[in-house]
């Protein structure tokens, strides 16, 4: 009987394809996540990225976290998360937090949470394509941004 109940989990797996992962080796290619407020980068990094199976070691790399803090120039307006509007003061401390909330043939689907101390002021979903520039307005002027990075002899033209 287990023999019959794992199977159509396994049979699952295998329909299901090449996923995207972040964080991970595969001679696959980088990613750039990016956030903005306004025309100020608050967090940038390069992410590898591998296209891999579910059940693969490969698929891994969906429990890394991305934690950075920031101090905005302007008060931020919060919409949309709660049903109150919540306004958080220039230089307040605020942290963003990002995490491989899924993976589609496709695309990322990037966790992004807001928060302070005391309270979470938006909690959403990027969805990054891997081969294509995305950009998801998370309150007036913060942005979080996806997009191929380039590579360093494109750099140098």
């Amino acid at each position: 009987m287990a023999t019959v109940l794992a199977f159509p989990l396994a049979a699952k797996s295998s329909e299901e394809g090449l996923l995207w992962f972040w964080f991970l080796k595969c001679s696959g290619p980088t990613m750039t996540l990016e956030v903005r407020l306004d025309k100020d980068i608050i967090y940038q990094s390069a992410i590898p990225l591998c296209h891999a199976r579910r059940d693969s070691a490969n698929s891994q790399g969906q429990e890394h976290r991305i934690r950075f803090t920031f101090r905005p120039r302007r008060s931020i307006t919060w919409t949309g998360y709660r049903d109150q509007v919540d306004l958080t003061g220039a230089a307040q401390a605020l942290e963003g937090d990002m995490w491989e909330a899924g993976a589609d043939p496709d695309a990322l689907l990037i966790g992004v949470t807001f928060a302070d101390a005391d309270k979470i002021y938006i909690n959403t979903i990027h969805i990054a394509h891997p081969t294509q520039r995305d950009e998801t307005e998370i309150a007036r002027g913060l942005v979080v941004a996806s997009y191929p990075a380039r590579k360093t002899s494109d750099a140098k033209q």
